[in-house]
């Protein structure tokens, strides 16, 4: 009996002493068929997670700065000052004191606050040794501006492309169970670097090439086949599409070396190889050879930067570059190169597909902005209305009846659905450009008209792509800024509006901004348009 009470004792001392592996930690809302549960348990092995006490993980719970940094694990830096709201006997002290938390000057480390997928990147980015050398484009280093190293290394890693290879969220929050994915994820990046235009979201390339149109030829538009090359007299005419802002070009003031040859692009290199310092390459055989990418990004950048109404500097070179290069590609290179676009590490002679093309028009697009805003303000030196450049707005979801969309602007703009309309905004479109002043004219003219009425001043933002037929003109979908105004007033006693109109009894104030539908009132026969029969057909938006 007592031997057998002796053997008891020693398996209950043994059972004592037996420490269970922390990797036997399972939790009751996390199975193993979660997406995010072999990352879990990798941290659990690690003992940076637990979990908590009632068993669970709470994976879609969103994580916290202290709670981020526990599961990251303690760095190898002991920071040397104590944060003012984090108590030596609060439960992730010493992994607080140790994580390398970026520094903002306050002295406190907010430990309940969410963390942002911005502060992830950069902790992970130091626990990798801070690299230096990653390269992302501008459109996503600008992102995240607190480090851009640590917003190109965490996009070239692979680590965060976002849902569409373009918007990484920096400034939002994520759960634990991401969190967890990143973790780990980031001690093995991948070794293929990423590729702006291989990651963004083709369904946003599609649209920028649709939307841009510039490959449009006898009527139709040119299918977007990602992986399809163009000539490069297809090249030329589609950046002088974009420097003309014309989609019909008609080569006004628009002056080259005449060809010596017939082609149907003939004209468009001629400008292209004048400009470009290119002349060589005005021939017969170069206007039907595949356009390479160096001919391409520096024809597309000089371009673009024609039309940037905010001034652009330029006029750097790059030493080094092939004597092809004439020193305006190398300036525009340059430029590419140092605004993020390219790297110059590129095969410049490789041929460009679209989907390459696409994607350094849609980073050129972000930078200056493709589209031009008209404002009825007048430039003092010019006497010619204020414009400004406007981007696209990347979206997965088509445009639909806009030929383009633009960023920043209210939803409804998009989503209210017209009083009035016989085409769509994509018919007129082309014609809405090239007759802007016509339509300028006109908010001028309306302009002097509201403060006739009612004394207030007040200025317009004409938008081409958002004017449409309705029957008996057209209808333009502008913002409206109440700039001076002596007394609150109504829209309706600012403008002459359909007697039925939602909202025409709101009082408006100076800096008041307004959505409008406004209409016409007659056909356009004459360049001069006045603003005699206009009316609101509905407000849109007051902000």
């Amino acid at each position: 009996m007592r031997k057998i009470l002796v053997m008891a004792l020693s398996v209950i001392l043994v059972l004592s002493v037996v420490v269970v592996p922390a990797s036997a930690i399972t939790f009751s809302d996390i199975t193993e068929r979660h997406w995010a549960y072999k990352d879990v348990q990798t941290l659990v092995a690690d003992g940076t997670v637990a979990g908590y006490v009632d068993g669970t993980f709470r994976p879609n719970g969103t994580v916290t700065r202290a709670e981020f940094v526990k599961m990251l694990g303690a760095g190898s830096e002991l920071r040397k000052e104590n944060y003012s709201d984090v108590a030596e006997t609060h439960w992730a002290y010493t992994y607080i004191m140790k994580s390398g938390f970026p520094e903002d000057g306050s002295n406190m480390f907010k430990p309940d606050l969410a963390i942002t997928r911005g502060l992830v990147a950069e902790l992970l980015w130091n626990r990798n040794g801070q690299p230096n050398d990653a390269y992302a484009p501008s459109i996503i280093t600008s992102q995240y501006s607190a480090n851009t190293q640590a917003a190109a290394w965490a996009y070239e890693s692979g680590l965060m492309l976002g849902d569409d290879g373009i918007n990484l969220r920096f400034n939002d929050t994520l759960s634990r169970a991401e969190a967890a994915v990143l973790i780990v994820r980031a001690r093995n990046p991948k070794p293929d670097k990423t590729v702006f235009a291989n990651a963004v979201s083709p369904k946003i390339l599609e649209n920028v090439h649709n939307g841009l149109n510039l490959f449009y030829a006898n009527g139709t538009t040119k299918l977007y086949a990602p992986n399809d090359t163009i000539t490069n007299g297809e090249m030329a005419r589609a950046a002088l599409r974009i420097g003309c802002e014309e989609t019909n070009l008609l080569y006004a003031g628009l002056i080259g070396n005449r060809a010596d040859f017939e082609h149907t692009y003939a004209r468009d290199l001629s400008i292209i190889c004048d400009r470009l310092g290119m002349e060589k390459n005005l021939t017969l055989e170069y206007a039907d050879k595949a356009a390479n990418f160096g001919d391409t990004v520096a024809t597309l950048t000089y371009h673009f930067i024609s039309i940037s109404k905010n001034g652009v500097v330029y006029g750097s070179k790059t030493d080094g570059l092939p004597d092809s290069i004439s020193d305006m590609m190398n300036i525009c290179l340059t430029f590419a190169k140092d605004k993020g676009i390219i790297t110059l590490k590129e095969d410049l002679s490789a041929p460009i597909t679209l989907r390459e093309f696409t994607a350094v028009c849609l980073m050129l697009d972000n930078l200056i902005g493709s589209q031009s805003d008209i404002t009825t303000q007048i430039n003092p030196y010019t006497g010619k209305s204020v414009a400004q450049n406007h981007s696209l707005l990347y979206t997965e979801i088509p445009y639909g009846d806009f030929q383009v969309m633009l960023e920043n602007m209210p939803n409804i703009v998009y989503s209210k659905a017209p009083l009035t309309q016989t085409k769509k905004p994509t018919n007129s479109y082309n014609f809405a450009r090239e007759y802007s002043s016509v339509f300028i004219g006109f908010l001028q003219s309306l302009k002097e008209i509201v403060w006739e009425r009612s004394g207030a001043n007040v200025e317009f933002i004409y938008y081409p792509s958002l004017l449409w037929e309705n029957g008996n003109g057209y209808t333009l979908r502008v913002a409206c800024q109440i700039t001076n105004m002596a007394d609150a007033k109504t829209v309706k006693q600012l403008f002459a509006t359909q007697d039925n109109i939602e909202g025409g009894e709101i009082s408006l104030k100076n800096g008041t901004l307004l959505y409008l539908d406004i209409a016409t009132g007659q056909e356009v026969k004459t360049p001069y348009l006045t603003a005699e029969k206009a009316d609101i057909e509905q407000i849109i938006a007051i902000a």
